[in-house]
């Protein structure tokens, strides 16, 4: 770490002024106070890092629309690979992402993350075509991909144990704000500017980050001898993805049974299977599959694939709804939209602390009927005439309640049989599965919605995302009794 020129050395080490003992007692820092800030600032480093993460994701949604202005050329399903580049990327690279920061220091993955995620926004907002903004996207995937388990692994480090789950909860809230901000902030930045700024501005974030930080992240053990992950297993994963998705934005154009749908399908399956056939004999593979064994992990896994599927795509799906529907500003729909995660947010942690103490199911099963309720009522009360106050916003916050009661809880649900030295490996595969079911959710639902802005194809998607709430809700009545 370099000298600072605030700070007077003794042969070459950096003493505070206000730790000089010729100065009154008063101005002096007490080592507990000092390490306080320390940890207060490592906090906010690597709570900001995740925050950009999460918010990144849903502030896309509302940059849609601007897209589509942008690059009329393309169609809505092309248009849609700049939202499944960056989860496709984050979801293949997540895994071996925990792996190289246990073998070449957490806090150097953490920095590198920060700095492709922000160099990679400036590429988004200045790209001349939407080749280079689905490129650059990728990019920002890989970033996140990066800065996600680096952070959370970097802020245990040098969290005590006492204060560990209260800490949690806290970097946990900021990642949850991140969801719940990302598409008001986002909003009034587009509405105000264009969708460009929404990312030029990110750097700014990734260097507030940085500077929290830095000389204050531990320099966490690394294990030279960790195996490297499997970087072919990566790949294949992303490409199998890449072509179900693919496969699926084709079917509107091309037809279901056409040969190109058929054949994408059928081999981004193959390679799935090939890459989970590769992963049984890997030492560090992309896929863990020792913890497939474990029932409660599975089942946890199926319905956060699921419930991402269906609630992550159906955040686009509104944005459009309300732009172009009923034609609400970007500013507007992006404010429209802030209540249900805010409530999400909000109720989130109290969902899981009783719903630990009385039963996962109990809590998660009402909720993912509730959101799939909701999302019913969609189908049935919205009309072309606008009625945010009297229709849109209690729809929204019944959803908004289900998700809180469901999303915490499966996450719970996935880790709660799986030993301690699987933790991070645990919710690595759950982000996996959040990632992959986005992909294909929002691949599905534009799919459903095309270029069209006629309610009827907006309510096909909304019934999809009502049908899903009830099969999640059936999914989760095979995790069990979770009360232990």
């Amino acid at each position: 770490m370099g000298s600072n020129p605030a700070c007077p050395t003794i042969e070459g080490d950096p003493i505070s002024v206000r730790d000089s003992p010729i100065l009154p007692s008063v101005f002096r820092v007490s080592p507990a106070e000092g390490h306080s800030r320390v940890r207060w600032r490592l906090f906010l480093s690597t709570a900001l890092g995740s925050y950009l993460v999460t918010a990144n994701i849903s502030t896309m949604n509302v940059a849609f629309p601007g897209l589509e202005a942008s690059f009329a050329e393309a169609t809505r399903g092309t248009l849609t690979w700049v939202l499944n580049s960056y989860t496709i990327a984050f979801a293949a690279l997540l895994i071996p992402a925990g792996r190289l920061a246990d073998r070449f220091g957490r806090r150097e993955l953490f920095w590198a993350g920060l700095a492709i995620f922000g160099g990679s926004s400036v590429l988004v907002g200045a790209a001349p075509n939407l080749a280079i903004v689905i490129s650059a996207r990728t990019l920002q995937g890989v970033g996140a991909a990066l800065v996600t388990p680096s952070s959370l692994g970097l802020l245990l480090a040098d969290t005590p144990s006492s204060l560990r789950t209260t800490t949690v909860a806290k970097w946990g809230a900021i990642t949850a704000l991140g969801v719940a901000t990302g598409p008001s902030v986002g909003a009034l930045i587009i509405d105000a500017t264009s969708w460009r700024w929404a990312f030029l501005l990110l750097p700014a974030a990734c260097f507030a980050a940085y500077g929290c930080g830095r000389g204050h992240l531990p320099d966490t053990k690394v294990n030279k001898q960790s195996p490297f992950p499997d970087g072919w297993g990566a790949f294949l994963l992303a490409a199998a993805m890449a072509l179900l998705a693919f496969s699926i934005v084709q079917i509107r154009p091309w037809g279901l049974l056409s040969l190109g749908v058929q054949t994408s399908f059928a081999l981004g399956l193959l390679i799935f299977f090939g890459v989970i056939s590769r992963s049984r004999g890997h030492v560090a593979p992309a896929i863990p599959l020792k913890l497939f064994k474990i029932r409660t992990f599975v089942w946890a896994n199926v319905a956060t694939l699921i419930q991402s599927f269906s609630l992550s795509a159906s955040l686009l799906v509104n944005i459009l709804w309300l732009t172009e529907g009923w034609r609400y500003s970007i500013a507007t729909a992006g404010l429209a939209t802030t209540a249900s995660p805010l409530l999400v947010a909000l109720l989130a942690p109290v969902a899981g602390r009783y719903g630990s103490y009385l039963g996962i199911r109990r809590f998660a099963i009402p909720g993912s009927l509730a959101w799939g309720v909701g999302n019913l009522l969609y189908v049935v009360l919205i009309t072309e005439h606008p009625a945010w106050l009297s229709v849109y916003l209690p729809i929204s916050l019944l959803v908004g309640v289900g998700v809180a009661t469901t999303f915490p809880l499966v996450t719970a649900a996935a880790v709660i049989d799986v030993g301690p030295s699987d933790y991070a490996v645990a919710g690595a595969i759950l982000q996996v599965a959040r990632q992959f079911g986005a992909t294909i959710g929002v691949a599905s639902l534009i799919s459903l919605v095309g270029e069209s802005a006629e309610l009827n194809a907006y309510k096909a998607a909304w019934l999809v995302v009502a049908i899903s709430g009830g099969v999640s809700a059936i999914a989760l009545i095979f995790v069990g009794d979770t009360r232990r």
